[in-house]
């Protein structure tokens, strides 16, 4: 695992990420499986042929993605997370599966260490977007390294969601952090991914989430 210094966003999600929040949803996850807007997006990935296919996920959290991912067929996975708490619940949980040798991790802001890693056949975000302030730039860097399929799952535009960002972000200036969470525009996501040569392949929604997954014709060589 290769271990950088994160920006002060990702510093503050290093302790609001805390190791008593991975060991709760590392407990549920094996108990209940992947949350409903993880398990949509999956499922739309799932349709698609990924027997043999490499992955990343970006902000991973305990590795539902991932683990999920190698045990439908695909290959191999790069892992990038900024809390350090999460990645050792995601490796303790693909050691308990025999993947460890499987899954490359990262710690560090994805964007930072983007140059150094690889296209991968699909890529993954799952409630990212929303953690981080710059979207063109994670996306932008996020879909580059796509040559087949794109997945997101970020908020939906909608006055509740707005509510609860808003009473989220004043919690967390309560508290003394840099951390904040973002409703980025739909459109700005949809044009920049759209831009790089893919296609919308499925749209599913929550009450608060939207979960989008993107294709190319022709996969990237």
């Amino acid at each position: 695992m290769d271990s950088m210094t994160c920006c002060s966003h990702c510093i503050d999600a290093e302790s609001l990420f805390s190791r008593r929040i991975a060991r709760w949803e590392l407990r549920s996850y094996r108990k209940s499986g992947p949350r409903r807007t993880t398990q949509l997006l999956l499922t739309a990935i799932r349709s698609l042929e990924i027997e043999g296919k490499t992955f990343l996920d970006i902000g991973s959290g305990i590795g539902a993605i991932p683990h999920e991912l190698l045990a439908c067929g695909a290959s191999n996975g790069v892992v990038v997370e900024a809390s350090p708490a999460y990645l050792e619940a995601s490796q303790a949980e693909a050691g308990r599966r025999g993947d460890r040798d499987r899954l490359t991790y990262y710690h560090n802001d994805f964007v930072d260490l983007a140059g150094q890693i690889p296209l991968v056949d699909i890529v993954t975000l799952d409630r990212v977007i929303c953690c981080y302030p710059d979207v063109e730039r994670l996306v932008t860097s996020s879909v580059t390294k796509a040559k087949y399929v794109y997945g997101v799952v970020y908020p939906r535009e909608r006055w509740l969601t707005r509510v609860g960002i808003a009473l989220g972000n004043a919690f967390l200036r309560l508290r003394g952090g840099t951390f904040r969470t973002y409703l980025h525009p739909s459109s700005v996501v949809d044009a920049i991914v759209q831009g790089h040569g893919f296609r919308r392949y499925s749209y599913n929604r929550t009450l608060l989430w939207q979960v989008v997954t993107y294709v190319r014709e022709q996969p990237a060589v």
